[in-house]
């Protein structure tokens, strides 16, 4: 019997442990799965993916236009969205104010017009634009923007400030290619992927390279001269104006255009000189020593930027040398442009920073996303092999400069009518409240000869005028009188005149006359 009730006994904590590891089980599970990282999903519709751009200049022409690109594209149209909903406001601003001039002119007491729902639906299309169409989605991405303004120091301490931040991808335009190297490798260190932009910082690990083709752009600069040799008696003599030393963008268009030249008896290159940062006054100054040198025997000018092909065409302008010396820049920026339609510039090498813009906003997200992007070609740079996007150039001429007018009067169009909406939401204001309180004043004086209230605070004086010939008449005025004058066609009355009225006033009870 005992032995019956020890085997019941142990049967029942086997099932009790029994039930106790089943009860177990998916808290010990969980418990498991908590130890180990999660995945976070990609490209998931709320995530916010930050980015950042270093501009070395964002003053520059080409980088207003990436600038403005990108913008267009991040959230899915938030740029879009947001200067609808400025221009909803200042509609809803204007109205308000033309509200506020006619309760004005209407003499009542002027209560400051809000725009009330028609403002908070602004403010929620904004939000909601701003969300970058997550809703839809769209990837929600966040820009940083950082401006250099031509100072490597202020480059490093910007990608020093971004260390601490949560950004996940950084598109570097290099003030200074030496200290390319270093930025890099302090990103690299931070996690943070790097696209470098035009210039390849050298034996550097960034992760993409975005660039113009550069032996296309030498080879088409190399391609004008060698047409304009054609039927020319004596070889063009040629000046190349290069950019900084360390820039690899524009050493690998020097070496193109001699390349291409190479063997050409039509074209004789007399001098090929780099210029730190590509400097345009130090190679306006570059080209006018070789003028002097040659007793202005120099026939062609080309340069790897614009800005120091536009500093060249100005020299020559002013020399009266422009018809007979040609120019080729590159980069096709808004003042070489000007230049070049004003017919006082040969020939720029477009190198369309809007697609530019188009790829490198493509390296970032999908590199900060996912940690890799689509490449389409692969450059050496030291021990490293970098993705690389080879984007396409042209050659724009004279005959051809309307395709870069179409290009930069967009530009100021859109820079206008910022500018103008500006102007005419401050003006308009301005007007409405000057407008508003001439309005109320004279309101305010309506109301005062109609009711006798508003403008002299109830008080009233009763005028008696005695003439010479005995007749008096009063005259009830609302308000006090300070000042009574006559005006005698017939003369000599005047004074006696005001001495009558100044008794009359002292006698009626009102103030002396001044």
């Amino acid at each position: 019997m005992g032995l019956k009730v020890l085997n019941e006994t142990s049967k029942v904590h086997a099932l009790i442990l029994l039930l106790i590891i089943i009860i177990s089980i998916p808290f010990l599970c969980g418990c498991a799965r908590k130890t180990q990282p999660q995945r976070k999903p990609v490209n998931s519709g709320g995530q916010e993916i930050k980015i950042a751009v270093s501009f070395a200049d964002m003053e520059r022409d080409g980088n207003q236009i990436i600038k403005n690109t990108m913008s267009a594209r991040q959230g899915g149209g938030q740029e879009q969205g947001q200067q609808n909903g400025q221009q909803d406001e200042q509609q809803n601003q204007q109205q308000g104010g033309q509200q506020s001039g006619q309760g004005q002119q209407a003499g009542q007491d002027v209560v400051p017009v809000q725009t009330g729902q028609n403002g908070e639906q602004n403010r929620q299309g904004q939000q909601s634009t701003q969300q970058g169409g997550a809703q839809s989605g769209q990837q929600k991405v966040n820009i940083t923007w950082l401006d250099a303004k031509n100072d490597p120091a202020q480059q490093e301490k910007d990608i020093d400030q971004l260390l601490s931040q949560d950004v996940k991808a950084v598109i570097l335009q290099l003030v200074d290619p030496a200290a390319g190297s270093r930025i890099v490798r302090r990103l690299a260190q931070a996690n943070i992927k790097v696209i470098a932009l035009e210039t390849l910082p050298v034996d550097a690990p960034v992760d993409g390279y975005i660039t113009t083709d550069h032996d296309r752009t030498g080879e088409l600069q190399a391609r004008y001269l060698l047409s304009a040799a054609q039927g020319r008696a004596a070889p063009l003599k040629t000046v190349i104006l290069q950019g900084d030393k360390n820039d690899r963008v524009s050493s690998d268009i020097a070496a193109a255009i001699l390349q291409y030249l190479k063997g050409q008896s039509g074209v004789q290159v007399v001098l090929v000189k780099d210029h730190p940062r590509g400097d345009p006054q130090m190679a306006a100054s570059t080209l006018e020593q070789a003028l002097a040198s040659t007793s202005n025997g120099i026939d062609a000018v080309v340069a790897t930027d614009s800005r120091m092909v536009a500093a060249a065409a100005d020299l020559l302008k002013n020399r009266g040398l422009s018809e007979r010396v040609i120019t080729i820049g590159v980069g096709a920026d808004q003042k070489s442009s000007q230049v070049l339609a004003a017919g006082d510039h040969d020939a720029e090498v477009d190198v369309m920073p809007e697609l530019i813009a188009q790829y490198a906003y493509d390296a970032a997200v999908s590199l900060a996303a996912t940690g890799y992007w689509q490449n389409d070609s692969r450059v050496r740079n030291g021990d490293f092999d970098v993705p690389a996007k080879i984007t396409p150039v042209r050659l724009i001429t004279r005959s051809e400069a309307y395709l870069l007018d179409q290009r930069w009067s967009q530009i100021q169009g859109q820079n206008q009518s910022q500018e103008n909406n500006q102007q005419d939401g401050q003006q308009s204001g301005q007007q409405n409240s000057q407008q508003g309180g001439q309005n109320n004043q004279s309101g305010g004086q309506n109301q005062g000869s109609g009711n006798g209230s508003a403008g002299s605070n109830g008080k009233k004086t009763t005028l008696k005028v005695t003439t010479q010939d005995g007749k008096t008449v009063e005259v009830q005025i609302n308000g006090e009188i300070k000042k009574i004058e006559t005006i005698d066609d017939g003369g000599g009355a005047g004074d006696k005149a005001g001495s009558a009225g100044q008794e009359n006033g002292q006698g009626s009870g009102g103030q002396d006359s001044s």
